[in-house]
């Protein structure tokens, strides 16, 4: 090699940039790229989610307005199953699920968001109270429209009909409505404030903690009785059916009838028995299901952390036999069995869930 040649590669050497050197940029700029990839991809899509909900919410006014016009937003349906075959045809349906099989249109789960964050299974929310519509009495119904846009809704038979030219009839009768919209479909993050919004919703959970369980935040007082004879459509909530005297008047009846309408149910006696054991602080040796302890002193701050009554008495869901059920007084008497009518005496229902 001549030593031109030599001096030329020499320079071309000391020109080049070194491994050392080429792995530290390609660190730093991967270093830039996680700290600001992120950020951006969270921008776009809060961008697109933010966009989608305002279009999903003109489709929605539009068609509300239209139907509004047509006659066919009030007075037509009794139920959101009944509503959804008018609704349909207004918005481009591709896709409809009853309560039952809510997951086949929406995502399994998604993450309520307020001042504690919970996963709720969208399955629970069959009727209009898991939407905070409690005085509506429908069932809720799932659908998904062409652009991927998920929906559980429920509809109330009882809204009022305005002036379809009107400034509310202009704005559609949303409030007719309420809805859990996925703009997002079943991808992900199925949060709501991100891909998920709420109209006319609320998401509760759960009234009251007690244990593992939920409990309504107050009692069903007085009951209403229901019948309960062979053939009345009431008949599931006490199969004793007329082997049961008193099925005409029948209040334990009614208020396992309550309970269900929100979606929960009347407690164990096991169940009761724990209520006792925690307002009159008997961890160490709890109550049981039809224990009676006398001379316990109850824990007032406990009483009403629960709202609960101590000298009233309360259902239970369990039959003593085809006339009578258990129920227990938090005095802190035992379980006793009454009859199914028996309305004289204060008796309660608190409704459990899971």
């Amino acid at each position: 090699m001549t030593k031109k040649r030599i001096e030329n590669y020499s320079d071309q050497c000391r020109n080049a940039f070194t491994l050392a050197e080429v792995l530290i940029t390609l660190s730093v700029i991967g270093i830039v790229a996680a700290l600001t990839i992120p950020s951006m991809i969270e921008n776009h899509n809060n961008k697109a989610w933010a966009t989608a909900k305002d279009l999903w919410d003109k489709k929605l006014v539009e068609a509300t307005r239209q139907m509004n016009i047509d006659g066919v937003m009030t007075g037509v349906a009794n139920s959101t199953e009944d509503y959804m075959n008018y609704f349909k045809k207004y918005v481009k349906v591709i896709k409809t699920c009853e309560n039952d099989k809510l997951e086949n249109c929406y995502a399994p789960k998604f993450v309520q968001t307020g001042d504690k964050e919970t996963e709720v299974e969208v399955s629970s929310l069959t009727t209009a109270s898991k939407l905070g519509q409690k005085e509506w009495g429908t069932n809720t119904m799932g659908f998904v429209i062409a652009d991927g846009t998920t929906v559980v809704m429920a509809y109330n038979p009882n809204c009022n009909s305005v002036d379809p030219f009107s400034a509310e009839g202009q704005n559609g009768q949303v409030s007719c409505m309420s809805m859990l919209i996925d703009v997002n479909g079943k991808k992900g993050p199925n949060r709501v404030g991100d891909d998920i919004q709420l109209k006319n919703a609320t998401i509760s959970t759960c009234d009251m903690k007690f244990q593992d369980k939920c409990i309504a935040a107050s009692d069903i007082y007085p009951i209403t009785p229901i019948n309960t004879c062979d053939g009345s459509a009431d008949l599931e909530w006490d199969d004793r059916g007329s082997t049961n005297r008193y099925c005409t008047n029948n209040y334990w009846a009614g208020g396992k009838k309550a309970c269900a309408a929100n979606d929960m149910r009347v407690p164990t006696m096991q169940e009761l028995a724990d209520v006792a054991t925690y307002i009159y602080r008997q961890e160490d040796t709890p109550i049981g299901r039809v224990e009676k302890r006398d001379n316990l002193v109850v824990d007032s701050t406990r009483v009403s952390q629960l709202n609960w009554s101590i000298n009233e008495y309360y259902w239970s869901s369990e039959p003593y036999d085809s006339s009578y059920a258990y129920r227990r007084r938090y005095n802190p008497d035992s379980s006793y069995s009454d009859q199914r009518s028996m309305s004289y005496w204060a008796f309660r229902v608190r409704c459990f869930g899971n």
